[in-house]
């Protein structure tokens, strides 16, 4: 079997884990909630605002109010219970995901990947 047999068949079992499923019907939950999708507007808008603001030097003032809206959506979007389902099962599928490529690199350097702990203090620029 080649590289890229592997790879298909390392495709298929994730496209089948219960982490992609779970993802797949939390996105399809939240994409035919109207206010899900409206929250995640919302959110999109705050966040092009906040980097607009912050790349023409709105001052600080304007930078913290368009922080304040951001982080108040952030929380909103948290509280209401189809996004926060969604997005955990996007955080659990991307954690799939960075396991099996953590995994990969190993594979190829001999060398493990940052654990969760140590990225958190190095910014992950460490070798494990």
């Amino acid at each position: 079997m080649d590289i890229t047999e592997k790879a298909r068949e390392l495709g298929l079992m994730l496209a089948n884990s219960k982490e992609m499923e779970l993802y797949n019907n939390t996105e399809a939950a939240m994409q035919s909630d109207t206010k899900s999708t409206t929250l995640m507007n919302e959110y999109k808008q705050l966040q092009i605002e906040m980097v607009r603001k912050t790349r023409e030097n709105a001052g600080s003032e304007v930078i913290e109010e368009a922080k304040q809206k951001l982080l108040a959506k952030q929380k909103e979007i948290n509280e209401y219970p189809t996004t926060f389902e969604f997005l955990s099962a996007k955080a659990n599928l991307e954690a799939l995901m960075k396991k099996v490529n953590d995994i990969i690199v190993f594979s190829i350097t001999g060398e493990p990947t940052c654990s969760d702990d140590k990225c958190k203090t190095c910014g992950g620029g460490c070798k494990g």
